[in-house]
């Protein structure tokens, strides 16, 4: 079993690794990107890449940030290859840092109101649930609005 050992920006090389996660049935809360889309967003300097490694250098998981605003982070998705063994948690923990130590004020994201899985992940990685709102496509549904200040404030 592989422990996280370290995040790597991700290149095109990772994107069947990024698809073949998102296109897991398991990953039901999660949007699938075609590779196309993929492509011009790892180029884009706005958004953040990230590849959870082992200690073998073997791919764990991968996390999507952007950046809209200068310090202001969107957490778009994370996703590991395996749940429930702490690697999503220490994953998270390593880009949080990451960002406060490149500056980043602060991180936000939104969930769907009943994926309690993540919503009780996030809690735990000190996000707040700000509001909720209903998905563009579907006022139905409901997300959940979260946010986690970086720095002396969010450490």
């Amino acid at each position: 079993m592989s422990r996280f050992n370290r995040l790597r920006k991700a290149t095109a090389d990772d994107i069947f690794f990024i698809r073949a996660l998102e296109m897991d049935p398991a990953n039901v809360f999660v949007h699938c990107w075609d590779e196309e889309t993929h492509r011009v967003n790892i180029a884009n300097p706005q958004f953040h890449y990230l590849i959870a490694e082992g200690i073998q250098g073997t791919a764990l998981g991968y996390a999507i940030l952007l950046e809209n605003e200068p310090g202001i982070l969107e957490w778009r998705r994370i996703i590991v290859a395996r749940r429930d063994d702490g690697i999503g948690s220490e994953f998270m923990q390593a880009v949080i840092d990451n960002f406060t130590n490149k500056g980043a004020t602060k991180l936000w994201l939104d969930v769907y109101e009943d994926n309690a899985r993540a919503r009780h992940v996030y809690k735990a990685m000190g996000f707040k649930e700000i509001h909720t709102e209903p998905l563009a496509d579907d006022p139905n549904i409901m997300l959940v609005i979260m946010e986690r200040p970086l720095g002396i404030a969010g450490s």
